[in-house]
């Protein structure tokens, strides 16, 4: 997951919790939400998915906000050594 895909997930669960917080409606963060992670899934972390997947976003948040490592998909896999 690159750190512009890590920012908009992060932005898309913090505009959730405000939602929340303000009582207003959230049908639609749910929506982009879920649309972010199906794009994202294949670039997250398996605890991030598991997370996502069963909606624990407050989780997810904390899990990013404390420091995902980010993973360029485009980095050749010889920068391991």
């Amino acid at each position: 997951m690159t750190s512009a895909q890590a920012a908009s997930l992060r932005n898309a669960l913090e505009a959730l919790m405000e939602a929340i917080e303000k009582r207003e409606p959230i049908a639609d963060h749910l929506h982009h939400l879920a649309t972010l992670h199906r794009n994202l899934a294949p670039f997250t972390s398996r605890q991030l998915d598991h997370y996502l997947k069963n909606r624990s976003y407050t989780k997810a948040l904390e899990y990013l906000r404390d420091g995902v490592v980010i993973e360029d998909p485009a980095r050749p896999d010889c920068d391991d050594e």
